[in-house]
This record gives structure tokens, sequence and C-alpha cells, in this order.
């Protein structure tokens, strides 16, 4: 498992050669050994590597290539066959085999990314879900920790969504969760993360980004979201509790609870507000 992943993370056309020195190396061994042995399982080797590692029609390739080197040296004299037609029939058969086995290997990986994606994205909106979140919030205070860089934690919550729930029905809700998603998203920098965390909660993280900087930041993401929902007909505001740590805080769990004591302070304090802190650590923070 760990030497798929190493191979998975070198280019595609090393995987083609890897699979051509395998087909090569296959193809001698049948060569030499005695004609009665058949080996033309082991060219599936080549063929799922090609498959898995660089795609489709690499595998496509590679189960032709092997097909030609089986019929090329397993040559017997006519008389060995019932028919002059059968070497050549033995040659489509394995070649179907190995393209079944491409069309396998292929829908078995399409699958496993489809189930992985599932597994970290949140189904409505397509955003990072909380889970998911929760190991890259993780892995980015790990390297925050590793270059002593800032790091800022927003909380968001939309202010009288249950009203838009009950007054246009759910569907009218999940539709204003989308549009919160997308605008959000589409305000944010590549390294950013935005992840629906709750029912109407969203989560931002700024990595590299100082208090000023996420200040900025955040009154453009609220802004341009109260415009958004204005032109969409939408009663609905947003409260924001955000912190920036100048060092990188304990854990995860203890940087989503202060962020969210901070939105609902702003809730408390007539909702569609920004409030935010800059903390050195928790502690001082608390």
């Amino acid at each position: 498992m760990y030497l798929i992943k190493i191979l998975d993370a070198q280019p595609k056309s090393l995987s083609f050669l890897l699979s051509i020195c395998l087909a090569s190396i296959i193809g001698l061994i049948d060569y030499y050994i005695p004609s009665d042995i058949s080996v033309s399982i082991f060219y599936l080797f080549p063929v799922g590597i090609a498959t898995w590692l660089a795609g489709n029609c690499t595998g496509l390739l590679i189960s032709i290539i092997c097909s030609i080197t089986w019929f090329m040296v397993n040559p017997r004299a006519a008389s060995y066959y019932s028919h002059f037609l059968v070497p050549y029939w033995n040659t489509i058969v394995n070649l179907a085999f190995f393209l079944f086995t491409n069309y396998l290997l292929s829908e078995l990986k399409s699958t496993l990314k489809n189930l992985e994606k599932l597994a970290r994205t949140d189904a409505l909106t397509g955003l990072t879900n909380r889970m998911f979140f929760l190991d890259l919030a993780k892995h980015e205070i790990n390297k925050a920790v590793r270059h002593q860089e800032t790091l800022t934690f927003a909380y968001i919550d939309i202010d009288n969504f249950k009203q838009v729930n009950d007054q246009f029905g759910h569907s009218v809700g999940d539709q204003l969760l989308c549009l919160v998603a997308d605008v959000a998203k589409s305000t944010l920098r590549k390294i950013d993360i935005i992840a629906r965390i709750g029912g109407d909660e969203f989560a931002i993280l700024l990595p590299r980004t100082s208090y000023e900087s996420a200040e900025v930041v955040l009154h453009r993401v609220q802004r341009l979201l109260l415009a958004s929902m204005k032109q969409q007909g939408f009663s609905v505001t947003f409260s924001i509790g955000a912190i920036t740590f100048n060092e990188p805080p304990d854990s995860v769990s203890d940087m989503i609870e202060k962020a969210d004591s901070l939105m609902y302070f702003a809730k408390k304090q007539g909702k569609n507000m920004l409030q935010h802190e800059s903390s050195v650590s928790l502690q001082d923070a608390s």
C-alpha cells in the first residue's frame, strides 16, 4: 500500500515506463520457459500498474502491448494447433481478459475516489464537511507550529435561518445554504479552508493571516454575503466570531470553542456582527 502511494505520486510517464519494463521482462521469461507452461496471467501486473497509476487509456495501450508480446513470444508450428487461427483466437482472448481487467480497475479506482470525496464533502454545499475539516485544521495548526505563523479561525452562523425554513420550506433553505457556500468560497484564497460544520454554521480557516488581514477578509465576506442575500430576497444576516492566533492554538477543539463563544457573543450584541479577537494563546484569550 505504501509503495502504491509512492508510485501514485510519480509522473504518469514513469508508470508507463515501469509497465513497459515489466511487460518486457515477463515476455522474456515467457519466451525461454517451456511452451507448455503458461504465464499469461502475469501480464496483468503491467496492465494493472498502468491502469491504476496512469489511467484507463494507458492501461488500454499496455493491454494491447502485452497481447502482442504474448503472441510474438509464443511461436509454434502450425501443426501444433488444430486450426491455424487458434493462436490468433488465443491472442484475442488474452486481450479481452486484459481489457476487462483494465475496465474493472478503472471503475474500482473511480468508485474509491468518489467514496473518498463523499467522505470529505458536505453533500448539500460541496464544501469540506466537519470531519475532514477537523483533520485539515489539525494539519494547519501543526504547520503553524513548525513555521511560527499566525492563524485565523472564523465561525459563521446565519441569523434567522430557521425563519426561512419555516416560511419557505427546507428546499429554499437549502438554496440559501448553497448560496452562502458559493459566495464565501469565491472570496477566499486557495490555501484558505471553508467548511460547513453544522446546519447553518460555517467555519473558515485562514492560514498565515494576521489580525489586520483577517479583519479585511472577514468584513469582505460578510459584506458580500449580505449583498447576495439581499439580492435573492433572503432576510438573513451573519454573526461571525473570529480569533487570530499569533501563536498556534493548543488544539482544534479549543480553537473552535473560542471562536464559537465569540460568535454567540456577537449574536447577543444584536446579531449581524463580526466579533474578532487576537490571542497569543488560548489561555490569554479566555
